[in-house]
């Protein structure tokens, strides 16, 4: 047994693979108590051949899957059926952890099991990596605030009914691995930005989450070409919009279950009322206007607006500095198209100022 197993999903990450690895290994434990699984998937370069060099450098350590090509959903499902850490986690191989956080990380994490408690959800801050060399530690929070000791085991439904949770992102989970072996969790494959499933679906059937100071992912955002690049994300809707389609049928499907406590439904209501939020602001507020179609447009909101009222969905659509309180939902429905381009850079440049405000007082 393991204490902790590591999914990488790997794919054409032949030049940076070695740094990921190399953050792992070097973790004072690593040998005895930590599994990092390579998922290749169908990768066209050499990344196949990185992994299996690390591999047996490192067999204690390192195991190699190779698989063809199934996009990121898949790797997942490749790799969990196998895993032998009493907690697992997920790691792109693109990105790496601090190592030293990563030693405090799996100390814990023994004491913990030592002591007979077992959480369901570890929590931890990232960081950021953004272009230019900016760097940004991202902690939970509840509207700017941490309201939550370290170190501590909390039931999950004492901290879901403080509200939604900003930064409830892959990248600062851990979930004890029996927990989604008991739900059977699988992710949607053939398409990207699954890793939203893999941090919703466990919050319906976890009990409890223990938040740990220790900055452990670096999350490096600044790669060309990655999911989340704007450029890339513009041309995926179809993708993330097939995602939302299976998390609202799991939706559907669950949140009357008995064994869903009244905080939770409210919570989970909230989660995926932010989720639709996010993809009417993709289509009215971030997409270039180049690019948008008013018949897409019409399409999405035809599909997915009857869906929102059947579920009770209540949302507005406010720019992001929460000062300038328009609803872009709502003029999109009463006018069917876009706000002027003048109201548009106006927003703009009040979201930059709001924001460089919020991460000097509540993200120092």
């Amino acid at each position: 047994m393991k204490l902790l197993s590591l999914i990488i999903p790997t794919f054409n990450m032949a030049a940076l693979l070695p740094r990921c690895l190399e953050s792992l290994v070097q973790a004072n434990g690593a040998k005895e108590w930590l599994e990092a699984i390579v998922v290749n998937d169908g990768s066209q370069d050499n990344s196949l051949d990185v992994a299996r060099m690390w591999q047996e450098r490192y067999p204690e350590t390192i195991t190699v899957i190779d698989k063809p090509n199934g996009n990121y959903g898949s790797t997942i499902n490749a790799a969990l059926p196998i895993a032998k850490g009493s907690y697992i986690k997920v790691l792109d191989s693109d990105d790496w952890f601090d190592t030293k956080a990563l030693d405090e990380f799996l100390s814990v994490l023994n004491d913990t099991l030592k002591k007979d408690v077992n959480p369901d959800i570890v929590h931890t801050p990232f960081t950021l990596l953004g272009p230019n060399g900016v760097k940004e530690v991202i902690r939970y929070n509840t509207m700017g605030k941490e309201p939550y000791e370290y170190g501590r085991v909390y039931d999950l439904d004492e901290v879901l009914k403080g509200g939604y949770i900003r930064f409830f992102l892959m990248h600062a989970l851990t979930y004890r691995t029996e927990l989604l072996r008991e739900m059977r969790y699988r992710q949607t494959e053939g398409v990207s930005y699954t890793d939203t499933k893999w941090s919703c679906y466990p919050t319906f059937w976890a009990k409890n989450i223990l938040f740990l100071n220790l900055n452990l992912y670096q999350y490096n955002a600044d790669r060309e070409g990655q999911t989340m690049d704007p450029k890339v994300l513009m041309k995926c809707i179809n993708q993330l919009s097939k995602v939302t389609d299976n998390m609202l049928q799991y939706y559907r499907q669950h949140i009357n279950d008995e064994q869903i406590t009244h905080i939770r439904k409210g919570w989970l209501k909230q989660y995926f009322e932010n989720r639709m939020r996010i993809l009417y602001k993709l289509y009215l507020l971030d997409m270039p206007r180049e690019d948008f179609k008013i018949e897409e447009m019409e399409a999405f909101d035809q599909k997915y607006w009857p869906i929102c009222q059947e579920l009770d969905f209540h949302f507005v659509l406010w720019p992001e500095n929460k000062l300038l309180r328009i609803d872009y939902i709502k003029y999109w429905h009463k006018h069917h198209k876009r706000w002027p381009t003048w109201f548009e850079f106006i927003n703009h440049q009040v979201d930059r100022l709001a924001k460089y405000v919020y991460v000097r007082v509540f993200r120092k």
